[in-house]
């Protein structure tokens, strides 16, 4: 079966805590008459954490917050395979309102959650849900694209432009707009930018959004990496004990470096070869979820390509 044949959604385990201990949310479709997490299709062209928290308000009228991934669950779906992509989430505001996809929620401790659940998969997730911890995201993004250097150079302003104010392409703007739900959902408080004008107009949609100063690093710039890469390593290093969920948003030639100060001092549950890769397209965003209670240890790694 071909991959775009695929049905990809996206949803979550929203937590709050109840009287005695946590409580999870599930919603009951009429439709279908189950019990399960609240998901769905991802809209073409939409990022996929945007979607796990549009569908968790679309249908229960609620603003979460993401934390960390849990098991993908695969399985056939009228003759289609289904990949539905979850996350554990904070409820933070909102009610819910009876609608055409949910008719009925239930917030349930453990026991009687799993005991409610319609479908064996389910389970699977709510135990993974049940066992995350708080965790603070770093995020490191490499800057969507933009216009190609040699273009650049071969403008009609060439010999009064430098490289640092090279702009992002049109696709690399719908690249960036499509980042702000994607840091939205982990409620990124901190950007942290090189100061050339492709990074910074990456993190700008979100900034703006959000009402959020850019702090612009010089040191994690391709000019000033090139010049004194161990710079670039002690301020990842510094940024990286940050307990806020923040972005560092830099280079291709810079990333090595990155990723390496981040080896130095991060330890990783279930590491692998991935864990601290520095190949990144354009737009592609790294969540490293760090420990609230020891930023240095990551729980989980997950790599989202734009």
């Amino acid at each position: 079966m071909a991959a775009t044949d695929r049905i990809i959604a996206a949803g979550a385990v929203v937590t709050r805590s109840g009287a005695s201990e946590t409580e999870f949310l599930l919603v009951y479709r009429e439709f279908r008459d189950d019990w399960t997490f609240p998901k769905g299709k991802v809209d073409p062209g939409e990022h996929l954490l945007t979607a796990a928290v549009r569908e968790v308000r679309e249908e229960t009228g609620m603003a979460v917050e993401l934390g960390v991934p849990l098991p993908t669950q695969t399985y056939e779906v009228e003759g289609r395979v289904k990949d539905s992509h979850y996350w554990v989430a904070k409820r933070l505001a909102g009610e819910f309102v009876p609608n055409d996809e949910v008719t009925e929620i239930a917030w349930l401790p453990l026991a009687q959650a799993k005991a409610k659940l319609t479908y064996k998969h389910d389970r699977e997730v709510l135990e993974a849900a049940s066992n995350a911890i708080p965790t603070i995201p770093l995020i490191i993004l490499r800057h969507t694209q933009s216009v190609k250097r040699v273009e650049w150079l071969l403008g009609s302003d060439a010999l009064s432009e430098v490289d640092t104010s090279r702009p992002l392409t049109s696709v690399g703007k719908m690249q960036a707009n499509s980042l702000v739900g994607a840091l939205a959902a982990y409620d990124v408080s901190a950007l942290h930018s090189s100061d050339s004008r492709r990074c910074r107009d990456t993190v700008g949609p979100y900034a703006t959004g959000r009402s959020l100063a850019v702090t612009l690093e010089k040191t994690i710039s391709e000019e000033q990496h090139r010049v004194k890469p161990e710079n670039a390593m002690a301020r990842v290093m510094e940024l990286a004990e940050k307990s806020c969920a923040l972005v560092i948003c830099t280079h291709r030639p810079v990333l090595p470096t990155v990723m390496d100060a981040l080896s130095s001092i991060f330890t990783v549950e279930n590491e692998t070869k991935k864990s601290f890769d520095s190949a990144f397209t354009p737009g592609t965003m790294v969540v490293y979820h760090r420990d609230a209670a020891n930023l240095r240890h990551v729980v989980a790694v997950e790599r989202h390509q734009n």
